[in-house]
């Protein structure tokens, strides 16, 4: 068992050491066979721009998550309010949870919806029965369209980001990076992460596509510059 242990390590290094080189990073290589393979670049040497070059970060961020079928908004900060109690006005929506850190300015105009504020103790089966959750955000991934969630007062637990339908969160510019590789610059690790690029969908063998399975079945993203 221990030769196998340390078989299948070697192995799991070997595939982590040849991603570092192909990044550029500083690595170990730990296989013999990756011995002589050139690590392009020093460490620390930014990845090429990839996707469109030409569009800036949050430009970036918002046509992938179009491309992913989310609604983007964006306004200044002291227009959130308004925002989300329009894009609430064109759906089917009665019930909201917020996470209890969230600035309560944001969902102050949202007239004749039942509000619930978690408290943490609420069963899943309570949850599920609400339409939409409004969150704020960690961090988020412009080339990949991602929104980062870890925890925080005002994103709330994992759970009520995932039974609700509808799901509102508040970006805000300055938290929009590039790239993947840089996330946990500015993530930490220390709590639960959920990663959300696009409303929930997955495809059946026949590549149906269905939406709503894995959470919410509509995204909606407001950014704040």
């Amino acid at each position: 068992m221990a030769v196998q242990a340390d078989s299948d390590r070697s192995s799991r290094m070997a595939v982590i050491d040849s991603i570092k080189a192909a990044l550029g990073m500083k690595s170990v290589i730990h296989d013999a066979a990756l011995a002589g393979v050139a690590t392009p670049g020093a460490p620390g040497t930014p990845l090429p721009v990839q996707g469109r070059p030409d569009l800036s970060t949050v430009d970036l961020f918002e046509e992938v998550l179009l491309d992913y079928r989310a609604t983007v908004r964006r306004c200044e900060e002291n227009q959130v309010a308004n925002v989300i109690a329009e894009l609430f006005s064109d759906q089917d929506i009665s019930s909201v949870v917020v996470p209890r850190g969230l600035d309560s300015r944001w969902y102050a105009r949202l007239g004749g919806i039942d509000l619930t504020v978690d408290d943490g103790a609420r069963p899943a089966v309570e949850l599920a029965s609400i339409d939409a959750v409004i969150t704020g955000c960690a961090c988020a991934i412009a080339e990949t369209g991602t929104i980062v969630l870890s925890c925080q007062p005002d994103e709330g637990r994992r759970a009520i980001t995932l039974l609700p339908d509808f799901h509102f969160c508040v970006v805000k510019s300055e938290v929009i990076i590039r790239h993947v590789k840089d996330l946990f610059k500015h993530v930490s690790i220390a709590n639960p992460i959920t990663l959300i690029s696009g409303p929930s969908a997955t495809s059946d063998i026949e590549l149906k596509r269905v939406e709503g399975v894995h959470g919410p079945r509509h995204l909606f993203v407001i950014i704040v510059s």
